[in-house]
């Protein structure tokens, strides 16, 4: 039986007066699914941002790119961000500085190791074998790369071209045509794969296994480096012709965890939902929207505002969500173990309606991506799960004119 199926159915420093979580709230049962087969620069604390692009004329690429578009920490000290024109680096986990500066427009990375990672761009594709004190232009794809993600040094896959091209939360994904491609040199060349229609995100947790999610809200998984996929997981919405985008993280050999943002908004709202599975084949709806979709779901937990937030992949069982709350004008944060069956809602960044990323090395310590209300883009951090929040860093994007 399929997800839709059975949906249809049924920080400042932590103070000594710590708050109390609310209760925590317990997920519907596991869905079971069958999978079926199928076919160098100078450091800078005060970055300025470069003037954003106009979308090409075919409307490949999203109009407007933030300041601090995605993030990845690899320990509690060593973290890189990424957004328009610039890469920034901490070294302690707490003081950022601006690691490169181009006039390109940053959307995507992704590090295997304290010395070896890359850039996605708009138009380029960027290397690191030493940490970030240098970086290299990679070769495109046929089309230009959206998002990339490697197991080691050398092998990878990523999404390429694509039509309607949308940041989402931490990864940029094409509405439509989209393709899947790898490389097995570290990103100096790439070879197309043939794929379900209209891919938009990829994760591998080794050299063999991995997923995919595509535009008709289906999850396929694959056990042979992408060359064949099995469908694992078809989502709320399918069948309905609502546009739709899911950010996918895989979380070890078996796991995955999916936040599918679907339709359009009303009311102040915009519907999404999140799975998550810890053996390929058994899912669990872990939360829903609060209210058009959540509406259609009765038991699932509501998420943690109005909106899709970011997404934060701990391990197999333990995920951050931090909501994105245009009406309460704060991002809210749901905290998910237990591979989901257990959400506790912690605290919330105040005066920040809008996430980007997240990047979470624990349930307690993490760092969003936000933009608060007055308009200026921040990396907060928490050392406690969230009831508290210290700013990092800002940067504040000049006026028009």
């Amino acid at each position: 039986m399929t997800a839709s199926a059975v949906l249809s159915a049924g920080c400042t420093t932590a103070s000594a007066n710590r708050p109390s979580p609310s209760p925590t709230v317990t997920a519907t049962p596991a869905l079971s699914v069958t999978p079926t087969p199928t076919g160098s620069t100078s450091p800078s604390a005060e970055p300025t941002r470069t003037p954003t692009p106009t979308a090409t004329p075919d409307g490949t690429d999203p109009a407007f790119i933030p300041a601090l578009a995605a993030i990845q920490m690899l320990t509690p000290r060593l973290g890189w961000a990424v957004g328009s024109g610039s890469i920034f680096t901490t070294t302690d986990g707490a003081r950022w500085t601006k690691q490169y500066s181009s006039t390109n427009e940053y959307v995507g990375l992704d590090f295997i190791s304290t010395t070896t990672g890359w850039v996605v761009g708009l138009h380029d594709l960027l290397g690191t074998t030493d940490g970030g004190r240098s970086w290299h232009e990679l070769d495109e794809a046929a089309k230009p790369i959206r998002s990339v993600h490697f197991v080691s040094a050398t092998q990878g896959w990523g999404i390429a071209g694509g039509t309607g091209a949308q940041l989402v939360h931490g990864a940029l994904m094409p509405a439509s045509a989209g393709t899947l491609v790898t490389s097995s040199d570290g990103g100096q060349s790439w070879t197309t794969l043939t794929t379900p229609a209209d891919p938009q995100t990829v994760c591998f947790s080794d050299p063999s296994h991995g997923w995919l999610a595509t535009a008709s809200a289906t999850i396929y998984a694959s056990a042979d480096a992408g060359q064949t996929w099995s469908q694992a997981l078809q989502m709320y919405g399918h069948d309905q012709g609502l546009p739709s985008f899911a950010r996918i993280e895989c979380a070890g050999p078996n796991a995955l965890w999916v936040l599918l943002a679907t339709g359009n908004g009303a009311a102040g709202h915009s519907p999404y939902i999140a799975y998550a599975t810890a053996n390929w084949t058994s899912w669990r709806t872990v939360m829903a929207e609060p209210g058009t979709i959540g509406a259609l779901m009765p038991g699932v937990p509501a998420g943690p505002d109005s909106h899709p937030g970011s997404m934060s992949v701990i391990d197999p069982g333990d995920a951050v969500f931090i909501g994105d709350g245009p009406a309460t004008d704060v991002a809210a944060c749901v905290i998910a173990t237990q591979g989901g069956a257990t959400l506790k809602r912690t605290g919330a960044i105040q005066d920040a309606p809008e996430t980007f990323d997240a990047a979470f090395l624990s349930t307690s310590a993490g760092w969003v991506l936000a933009r608060h209300s007055t308009g200026e883009f921040v990396i907060e951090a928490t050392a406690d799960g969230g009831y508290h929040w210290t700013q990092q860093l800002s940067v504040t994007v000049p006026s028009p004119g």
